[in-house]
């Protein structure tokens, strides 16, 4: 007995020696940080060598990293029987980079003169082939992201995402670092995608070579991080190249600049670093990886995560009558002006989710029918061309506005983007001041409840989109910032469509409760 009583005298005490966790502490939000690295050079062996050594040194410390493989990158792992370096790539998140990155015409060059859906499909017959190597060399279903060579951006590259498998939890998802296209410098919602570009001052990484970039570059992440962690959560964007630790020169420079595009046999690899200056950059690396992984409340993510960090809930959810309600009320509001996405509740609703959920309600008012709550929104692309000069129409009479409804909600399930242009009879307005008669008659009914069969509908004039704000003019550095593009090179289209899909641009809300799990970056 006595046995037993001294047992239990010194458990409790060691119980009072050890600290107990502040369930304060378990709330905490979380600040996640996505460390992804474009996978491409295929010209240098070294590079292989250095993808091997970053995929196991990450593992080593139980963090899963997001690897963008090109797909001749892959093809070229296969042929030299690096079975090695896939086997450490396998243990990681794979996304993808493009077929062969800056072989002319990357995609900014062959997407110059395309409208959206010949894009589209332009995008998906050279670039799907690659997609498919990667998969079936990694072994994967799904690659967990996209992101484009260089500069060489354009929207049609991320709707199809998902007919080239990329669309992790059934998701396209878009990781990439540039300026063409932003919301707030977070993660947001465009062309049906969650994107992660544009980050602004939540990007950050170190300068590989140089020894007095450790300590800014440390002081840098731990005060993005704290800075983030007083804003309830959020994500911090770190990329780099395997083949920056090896060379002295991008492989792609080397035999691409500037519109050079020689044939395969005169591809030279690019000039390698001394051994001694790759040590050191590995050796700086850890280093830095290891300050981000002890700051409190840090942990690391994979592209794959992001559909579960940032989850949409007008897909799939639906929206509620209360939202509709709010939306209508927004929308109808004489000093509105413009249209904007729309964020209630947590719930983010782009101006495309609006116009389609104020369409297919109105639908079946129309039909005599009672909408269903939570109403399904499966989200709409932008339209595929700008619309002509609104007529100077103020209002519709009721028959004009049922039957263009009628006909809209037709164009809608059949081509599942916003119609460039409604017609009203014989005239044709904006889809954005159409807009604002179907909230017309909406208001209509929330106040009355009937529709204005008398009374017509009002209609905007030239109404703003306001979300295409948040594309960038075209400047002569957006694209030809980049060496691999002809000098001078602009592609003033590609922003006139990435404007038409502001449409379906809406910020990506973090999911509370991924603001305070639990740190680390271990494999599920």
């Amino acid at each position: 007995m006595k046995s037993l009583v001294r047992r239990c005298f010194i458990l409790s005490s060691l119980l009072v020696l050890i600290p107990l966790r502040p369930a304060a502490a378990a709330d905490k939000p979380t600040v996640n940080v996505i460390l992804w690295f474009d996978t491409e050079d295929y010209l240098l062996p070294a590079d292989d060598d250095a993808t091997k050594r970053l995929a196991e040194m990450l593992t080593q410390r139980g963090i899963r990293a997001t690897f963008k493989l090109v797909g001749e990158k892959a093809r070229v792992l296969e042929q030299r029987r690096r079975r090695d370096v896939i086997a450490a790539l396998k243990k990681h998140d794979i996304g993808y980079h493009a077929n062969f990155h800056s072989v002319h015409p990357a995609p900014s060059e062959y997407l110059a003169d395309a409208g959206l859906l010949d894009g589209m499909g332009e995008f998906v017959r050279r670039e799907g082939g690659g997609a498919a190597d990667v998969r079936r060399i990694l072994g994967v279903k799904t690659l967990s992201c996209y992101g484009q060579p260089g500069s060489s951006r354009g929207s049609q590259t991320i709707t199809p995402l998902k007919d080239i498998g990329v669309a992790p939890r059934g998701l396209p998802c878009d990781v990439d670092e540039g300026t063409h296209v932003g919301l707030d410098e977070k993660p947001f919602w465009y062309g049906g995608a969650l994107v992660v570009y544009h980050m602004g001052q939540n990007y950050t990484r170190m300068d590989l070579h140089d020894p007095a970039a450790v300590a800014p570059a440390k002081q840098k992440v731990s005060a993005i991080a704290d800075r983030l962690r007083g804003d309830g959560g959020g994500l911090i964007s770190i990329y780099y190249h395997p083949c920056e630790w090896v060379h002295k020169e991008f492989w792609d420079g080397v035999n691409f600049r500037r519109g050079a595009n020689p044939p395969r046999e005169q591809w030279k690899p690019p000039p390698q670093r001394p051994a001694e200056e790759t040590e050191a950059a590995f050796g700086r690396f850890a280093e830095y990886i290891d300050h981000i992984r002890a700051i409190s409340g840090v942990r690391f993510v994979t592209a794959s995560e992001l559909p579960d960090l940032y989850p949409d809930p007008v897909r799939t959810k639906g929206a509620s009558e209360e939202d509709f309600n709010e939306i209508v009320s927004r929308l109808a509001d004489p000093k509105a002006g413009a249209a904007d996405f729309q964020i209630i509740g947590g719930r983010a609703y782009s101006v495309a989710d609006q116009f389609e959920l104020l369409a297919l309600v109105v639908g079946d008012w129309i039909d005599g029918r009672k909408p269903e709550f939570p109403a399904k929104v499966r989200g709409l692309l932008g339209p595929d061309s700008p619309p002509a000069a609104s007529p100077q129409i103020s209002h519709l009479d009721w028959f004009a506005f049922r039957d263009a409804t009628r006909d809209v909600i037709g164009f809608l399930k059949a081509n599942q983007r916003v119609p460039s242009q409604v017609f009203i009879g014989a005239d044709a307005v904006p889809p954005a001041d159409f807009l604002t008669a179907l909230a017309s008659a909406c208001d209509y009914h929330r106040q009355q409840g009937k529709l204005p069969l008398q009374e017509g509908v009002s209609i905007g004039t030239n109404l703003e989109l306001l979300p295409a704000r948040h594309v960038a003019k075209d400047t002569p550095g957006l694209f030809g910032g980049w060496i691999i593009h002809k000098e001078g090179f602009r592609a003033p289209r590609i922003l006139e469509i990435a404007r038409l899909q502001a449409w379906t641009l809406k910020p990506a809300v973090l999911k509370q409760s991924a603001t305070s799990g639990k740190a680390g970056g271990a494999k599920e």
